[in-house]
């Protein structure tokens, strides 16, 4: 008798029952995977704010007020500024120094007006605002390598990052009721509702698009690095203009309650269809479409007195915050409108747990 030899192998249907089993376990570690990797993501981003909170507190100790906003131009008696004015560099060029930066911060001149200095041709002139240092990047937002390209005569492109000052719970023209991060930089005794309670910096998120000057490091404006709430007080009215004539230096901060109140608060992470949009300069047409399927709305600014933005990260269900006193904290996409902007506002007197 010949005995025939019998190859072991599997067949056709041993295959796919293990390809199968082999897609499960994938499907079931995937989001596990993905958690981690966010997780650590965002620990990076805690990690810079904080240091960058630290880095404000150094500039405040060396300098006796917190670095400033914007050194723009006052105007109605010191009770709003014009952010369109003065030499426009941001609150991160002036704590360089306190982040490892001193090469790059050398390179700024800080007493040439915005409106020259912008017109320089980049190809005889530094240009340290195209750099993207490390600590202004969040891994979860990928900015690296997306710049702002102003276009105007010395066509300067701008790098973008991740962290913006919260300015002001209303507009970011009000110097009345300020965020930490004001115009000229706030003296500490001028906030009263303490460090531990005042929020300072935040996130915010950037779009791989030249036009859009969101994230935009270097330039002190709204949606680049300062942020507005567009929380009316209730004795200006949910309608009210902030203008000189409306700001009373006597009246208290009280965040408007009731109908449309939470419609105006500019909440992190708002989907678009609300009032939560950024009011930049180029908001128009296909950027507005493309900005919002994004989820990051937008509108273009119509009046100096509209400048207002929001938080907003790619973390799950908030953005991560830092308080003036350097302690890192979580806002909630769905934290109360009101509270958030007690907050952010720094002599109101209430004592908010975020």
């Amino acid at each position: 008798m010949v005995r025939r030899n019998r190859f072991g192998g599997f067949t056709l249907v041993e295959l796919l029952v293990v390809i199968a089993i082999i897609g499960v376990l994938v499907a079931l570690l995937l989001p596990a995977v993905q958690a981690a990797r966010e997780a650590a993501r965002r620990m990076n981003c805690q990690s810079n704010q904080k240091n960058l909170a630290l880095a404000c507190l150094n500039y405040e100790d060396a300098q006796k007020r917190l670095p400033p906003a914007s050194q723009a131009n006052d105007m109605a008696n010191g009770k709003m500024w014009n952010i369109n004015t003065g030499n426009q560099l941001s609150w991160i060029v002036h704590i360089l120094p306190y982040i490892e930066q001193q090469a790059t911060y050398r390179q700024f001149d800080l007493k040439k007006e915005f409106s020259v200095y912008r017109m320089e041709d980049v190809s005889t002139a530094p240009t340290p605002e195209a750099i993207q240092p490390s600590i202004l990047l969040c891994p979860s937002d990928s900015a690296q390598g997306r710049l702002y390209n102003a276009r105007h005569g010395g066509n300067r492109s701008y790098g973008k990052g991740n962290y913006a000052g919260f300015s002001s719970p209303e507009h970011v023209t009000c110097n009345q009721w300020s965020g930490a991060i004001a115009n000229n930089g706030l003296e500490l005794k001028r906030i009263t509702d303490g460090s531990s309670n005042t929020l300072m910096l935040t996130e915010i998120r950037t779009r791989d698009e030249l036009s859009d000057q969101r994230g935009a490091w270097a330039i002190a404006w709204v949606g680049t690095t300062l942020i507005g709430l567009d929380m009316h007080s209730e004795p200006l009215g949910i309608g009210a203009s902030c203008t000189a004539a409306m700001l009373d230096p006597s009246a208290p901060y009280i965040p408007v309650a009731g109908q449309n109140a939470g419609e105006r608060a500019q909440v992190p992470n708002l989907p678009p269809g609300n009032f939560n949009s950024d009011w930049i300069n180029n908001c128009a047409g296909d950027a507005k479409t493309a900005s919002a399927l994004e989820g990051m709305p937008c509108e273009q600014v119509g009046g100096d007195n509209f400048f207002s933005a929001a938080p907003r990260s790619l973390h799950p269900s908030g953005v991560i915050a830092t308080h003036l006193d350097g302690s890192v904290t979580w806002i909630a996409d769905d934290v109360n409108p009101q509270a958030f902007a007690l907050m952010v506002c720094i002599n109101d007197g209430a004592i908010i747990n975020p």
